[in-house]
């Protein structure tokens, strides 16, 4: 075996060789240690750009079908409130029907059914304006179609056909009823009073609660048929772009670890071949005596 001392070259190829492990084992145990094969930009530009796209596509998913959550909540409010009053309504209609039996209800007797009628109707006016969301009142016309209704984003991006606008028409007295009349021509001394016109006055008891039927059964339409199915599209979504997200950004445990080990006898070995060299020019120097 021929021994030298100008063995620098190969000294510089091992001490390369062992940053180059080393630098590989550093990035291995980053990704061991986060969970995530990309850590930065240099760990791969192109599934970078691909890892974050998805994220963001994630993120706005999740908005997205909290929001729809959010507007399934609500409209299960607004039509609970809708529910109590059409509960009245239909009391109320049996308060007319029984003011019109004039052959035998006496006047007095009339009058008390009167009273409940106003009270119904004080009743219909409060659960109205206590009917809100957040301190958004629901019921009170503001919501209704005529101020635009109440617009729901139920999708990731903020464009037209990903959004949904349900018209949530007022519910008080004076807003509800039909061509007969309103619900507060009821009240006493009103031109439908169960005193003065108990026809009249079931006319427009009859309207009214066709009236909030039809809007209840809107609701619910638009909760069954657009709001239900969204929901389940998005978290179906969201669990593909999530899949998607893990297979671009995430450490293989099983690669790395062999990556791992690979580079750890790597370095093992190319400490070894730099003491080997070490250890040749020594032995060369020790020949000068």
């Amino acid at each position: 075996m021929s021994l030298s001392v100008n063995a620098i070259s190969g000294s510089l190829a091992a001490a390369h060789q062992v940053q180059r492990t080393s630098a590989s084992l550093m990035n291995t145990m980053t990704q061991l240690s986060t969970g995530l094969r990309i850590n930065s930009a240099k760990d791969d530009p192109a599934g970078l750009i691909a890892q974050e796209l998805l994220r963001a596509e994630i993120t706005a998913s999740n908005a997205a079908a909290k929001n729809t959550v959010m507007a399934n909540s609500m409209l299960n409010v607004a039509e609970s409130g809708m529910r109590h009053i059409s509960n009245l309504l239909i009391e109320a209609r049996g308060l007319a029907v029984e003011a019109a039996n004039t052959g035998a209800m006496t006047p007095e007797m009339i009058a008390a059914n009167q009273m409940q009628m106003d009270a119904i109707l004080g009743s219909i006016d409060r659960m109205s304006g206590m009917t809100n969301w957040l301190g958004k009142p629901l019921l009170d016309g503001s919501l209704g179609s005529s101020n635009g209704g109440a617009l729901f984003q139920l999708g990731p991006d903020v464009v037209a056909n990903q959004q949904v606008t349900v018209p949530i028409e007022g519910t008080r007295t004076h807003q509800v009823g039909g061509a007969a009349g309103l619900l507060m021509d009821l009240r006493s001394g009103g031109a439908a009073s169960l005193a003065t016109n108990p026809g009249l006055a079931d006319q427009i008891l009859s309207s009214a609660i066709s009236q909030i039927s039809m809007q209840r059964g809107e609701i619910g339409a638009t909760q069954r048929y657009t709001l239900e199915p969204n929901l389940m599209s998005l978290q179906d979504s969201i669990v593909q772009l999530t899949g998607a997200k893990s297979m671009i950004g995430d450490t293989d445990f099983a690669l790395a670890v062999s990556n791992m080990v690979r580079d750890q006898i790597l370095l093992q070995a190319g400490f070894h071949s730099l003491g080997l060299m070490n250890q040749n020019r020594g032995l060369a120097a020790s020949l000068l005596g």
